[in-house]
């Protein structure tokens, strides 16, 4: 695997997609840094680092992307996350559709991915993760939580990522089975829940997902399924 460390960058999603025009890049080449000044977040929000204390990180894929669709990518990586945290640091946690991984009901890690098309297969996909490592203290996030608040421990993070980067170059070599797990470790899979959406707050019991990744509630007696835009958890 190829590993690249930057002291600082606006974006790794950015720095990667950047170096992959230039040149050509091998399957799994990560970029991690320890400042991330404009990390992005899902529709459009700031992943937010306090300098040094965290993961911040982006991996290209190349190999086998021509036969996954957008979701599965994003289950692919959500389980190998959750598996890793139980089986490497003993740490349980669930994934909170869509690109959450929480640990005691707050967020851990957040994942965005960006995939790059040649007609409509995926040539090669960008996956971009933020994962709270040492930070102790979340200003104006109460939902945050970091291995260090979890554990009490201190981590060492380019340890942390090499880890991770093997369980997933292992689980690539069976992605679809991989992706099979996701129910699994599903944010209140089956359970009644609350949601606000445009027409105000409702309950509904989380059933999964469709095969283009939107969350399928049971609402009234109905199964309905629902975007991301059209969705916020109140939990």
């Amino acid at each position: 695997m190829n590993i690249v460390k930057l002291h600082a960058t606006t974006s790794t999603n950015d720095e990667l997609k950047s170096r992959m025009r230039e040149s050509e890049l091998p399957h799994l080449t990560t970029i991690y840094t320890m400042e991330q000044t404009r990390g992005k977040g899902q529709r459009g929000a700031t992943w937010v680092s306090e300098k040094g204390k965290n993961l911040t990180f982006s991996i290209l894929l190349t190999e086998k992307t021509q036969n996954l669709t957008p979701f599965l990518i994003n289950q692919i990586l959500s389980v190998t996350i959750v598996q890793w945290l139980k089986k490497d640091l003993q740490v349980q946690a669930k994934i909170k559709w869509p690109n959450d991984i929480l640990s005691v009901q707050h967020k851990l890690a957040g994942i965005l991915i960006e995939n790059i098309f040649f007609g409509k297969e995926i040539t090669y996909s960008v996956v971009g993760i933020g994962l709270n490592v040492n930070q102790e203290t979340f200003e104006n996030l109460p939902r945050a939580i970091s291995l260090k608040n979890i554990t009490g421990r201190e981590f060492d993070l380019e340890s942390l990522l090499i880890n991770f980067l093997n369980l997933l170059k292992n689980n690539l070599r069976d992605p679809l089975g991989v992706a099979q797990e996701y129910y699994k470790y599903l944010f209140k899979y089956n359970q009644i829940t609350s949601f606000k959406s445009s027409k105000g707050i409702f309950e509904g019991i989380v059933k999964g997902t469709d095969p283009d990744g939107k969350l399928l509630l049971q609402v009234n007696d109905k199964l309905i399924a629902f975007e991301v835009k059209e969705l916020e958890w109140m939990y």
